[in-house]
């Protein structure tokens, strides 16, 4: 049933990996300063995620993390 609903706001509310600041990271279940950090320094390091998979690379996101966050964030083109 939640997920029905994450579909239909489908973009409205997902983070956008690629232009989130630190703060709006940090909002989502399970991602410290630290993981926010990481994420940041990826996409400063190998460029902007392609998909919303290749969160699993940052060091830090567990598959049980990813899982939690996964219908929260986006890669916006």
């Amino acid at each position: 049933e939640r997920d029905e609903a994450v579909e239909e706001s489908d973009n409205e509310y997902r983070v956008d990996i690629n232009t989130a600041a630190k703060a709006e990271l940090t909002k989502l279940p399970g991602i410290g300063e630290v993981i926010a950090g990481r994420i940041i320094a990826y996409r400063k390091e190998v460029g902007p995620f392609r998909t919303v998979n290749d969160l699993r690379k940052v060091k830090g996101i567990s598959s049980k993390k990813f899982e939690q966050i996964k219908n929260l964030v986006a890669v916006k083109e």
